[in-house]
């Protein structure tokens, strides 16, 4: 039933259909219903009005925002409404988010490798044993929170007041983060007047009907002396971590993405007109200001104007790319690729992080259960050392056999199995993203350099080492027919091998357009990038130092932070 409403959502939003057949067809699968209306009345809307919009496109227009990602749908969400006055021009890369395999949470993993997915690949480095990492990237309505495992989490307190400080504006520090947050949430869960907000845009609620292994594993937690959450935010981000059942953006079995949350409420104004599979090559300049995009086509590029502002909300790897491939980065790069410099930035690229996954500690199960929600629905934070002022490492269950590519070949885990593994979330390792070439096509080179910090490696060994704890203890016994990876304790030479096999990525791509008050930082507090006028940045690339949690509801943040800023 689900997917047959999915695929006729897709006609209907591409134009196959209109309103009439889309009731039709639905109620013939006995699908018919007032929500459903509601919904049909929604999209038709949205479609129409759209299809309008770009038929009859502007030259110029006051705002343009490259990306409709997490940050990106908060940001254009709001100020469509702020400013109605203002018209806004939305460029997306990818197509509608009406795919099934997108809706159903269930089938996530799915999008993966698709042409919702941007493909990147971290080259191979020594930090993990010369293996090449997947960097997995939404190119879809919504971006990332369109493909991803719909996990809400919101940074620690330490994470904020950090940024706050980095770039010397209180407005960045944890209190104010709070109170966007209290208006941002629609929250299902347990109300909490100081931490949750309900009402707002984005629902979010504990897993429903969470995976019998879920809390077992919450009890294993307990019974070796670790904290249990009511709630994995709220509290948590305050204190020194504990484990709880996720947040997640799931409605009646429907991901509900930033796209759905404030996207799609103002596709249907006059103001705000949404491009679809359309790709910005370069920026437009005037001297040093910004005038607009740069367009690719198949009649060759078109140039569209900015009266305002472009705000740049592509990623923590697009991003820099566009700003290089249009003369803004570091001189000695750009020049080797024949662009001549308009801003020498040597910090462009630089500063890139990720968080790691440990694919990993497995487990054959007595009996097998299918996955539930998106796979993933327990979780936790701690500190490898005592010392340090937030967690660093972010223990997952995961309800398949989630395994690298060596460890799954040299473990070879049946496909009944579970996992519990260790995340690391705040990594010492820095990589860089540079330029392929003076093509906008060519994907760029992603130097993660994961695990050159041995810092990083003694945390994921430390999480490795509670994974296995908490897996084979005996709250867990009914859920454990054998240990399947590592399959006994490690140490030496054998556990780092173990993490740096195990390695791959949460796909949260983070700072390469650090934020800053020092004169190499490439925005500043208000998110202008400096050097140029009239551009800005907001997307998980100007992170100074990436959140400790998955990084959705941190870009939703910015997103919101930045709509606040351009409607101060």
């Amino acid at each position: 039933m689900q997917d047959h409403l999915d695929r006729l959502e897709h006609a209907l939003m591409a134009g196959r259909i209109n309103r009439r057949g889309f009731i039709r067809a639905a109620a013939a699968a006995g699908l018919a219903g007032s929500s459903l209306h509601a919904l049909a009345d929604e999209l038709d809307a949205v479609r129409a009005n759209q299809a309008e919009r770009a038929k009859n496109l502007q030259a110029a227009y006051d705002y343009i925002v490259v990306g409709t990602g997490s940050a990106g749908s908060a940001l254009v969400g709001r100020l469509a409404v702020a400013r109605p006055d203002a018209s806004i021009l939305v460029l997306e890369a990818g197509d509608w988010d009406t795919a099934p395999s997108i809706h159903d949470p269930s089938v996530w993993f799915t999008n993966l490798g698709t042409e919702r997915d941007w493909k990147d690949v971290a080259i191979p480095s020594s930090g993990t044993n010369n293996r090449a990492i997947p960097e997995h990237m939404g190119r879809v309505v919504g971006g990332g929170s369109s493909i991803n495992a719909t996990i809400w989490a919101r940074p620690f307190k330490d994470d904020l007041e950090h940024w706050a400080a980095e770039s010397g504006d209180k407005a960045w520090g944890y209190e104010h983060g709070l109170s966007i947050y209290r208006r941002m949430e629609n929250w299902q869960g347990k109300p909490d007047a100081r931490y949750r907000g309900q009402g707002g845009p984005v629902w979010c609620q504990p897993a429903a009907n969470p995976h019998p292994l879920a809390p077992a594993m919450l009890a294993a937690c307990k019974s070796l002396g670790m904290p249990i959450l009511d709630d994995l935010n709220g509290a948590r981000e305050e204190g020194s971590g504990g484990f709880a059942l996720m947040n997640q953006i799931i409605r009646d079995g429907r991901r509900q993405s930033m796209a759905r949350s404030y996207l799609y409420p103002v596709l249907g104004r006059k103001n705000v007109t949404l491009l679809v599979n359309t790709h910005v090559d370069r920026l437009t300049f005037a001297g040093t200001k910004v005038t607009g995009v740069e367009l690719a086509g198949a009649a060759g590029p078109r140039r569209i104007q900015a009266k305002t502002e472009v705000i740049l909300s592509s990623g923590g790897i697009n991003t820099p790319k566009l700003l290089m491939l249009s003369g803004i980065g570091d001189d000695a790069q750009l020049r080797s690729h024949g662009i001549k410099t308009l801003v020498n930035a040597p910090e462009v690229g630089q500063n890139f992080q990720d968080h790691l996954l440990h694919g990993g500690c497995l487990w054959e199960p007595q009996e097998h259960i299918p996955h539930r929600n998106s796979a993933a629905n327990a979780s936790g934070f701690l500190k490898s050392q005592a010392g340090l002022a937030s967690p660093d490492v972010n223990l997952v269950q995961i309800e398949i056999p989630y395994a690298s590519d060596v460890v799954g070949k040299r473990y070879a885990p049946p496909n009944t199995s579970w996992a519990l593994c260790s995340g690391l979330v705040a990594p010492k390792s820095r990589g860089e993203l540079r330029l392929r070439s003076a093509n906008p096509a060519d994907r760029p080179i992603v130097d993660a350099r994961f695990l050159s910090h041995p810092d990083d490696v003694k945390a994921l060994a430390y999480g490795i080492e509670v994974a296995r704890e908490i897996g084979n203890s005996a709250a867990m016994r009914d859920f454990v027919k054998r240990e399947v990876a590592p399959g006994k304790k490690l140490t030496g030479k054998d556990m780092e091998d173990f993490v740096r096999d195990g390695a791959t990525t949460y796909f949260h791509q983070a700072g390469t357009c650090r934020m800053g008050k020092d004169s190499k930082a490439v925005v500043d507090a208000k998110l202008r990038v400096n050097g140029v006028q009239n551009l800005r940045i907001a997307d998980s690339s100007i992170m100074p130092r990436i959140a400790s949690v998955a990084t959705m509801a941190s870009c939703a943040l910015i997103g919101e932070r930045m709509a606040e800023i351009l409607t101060a």
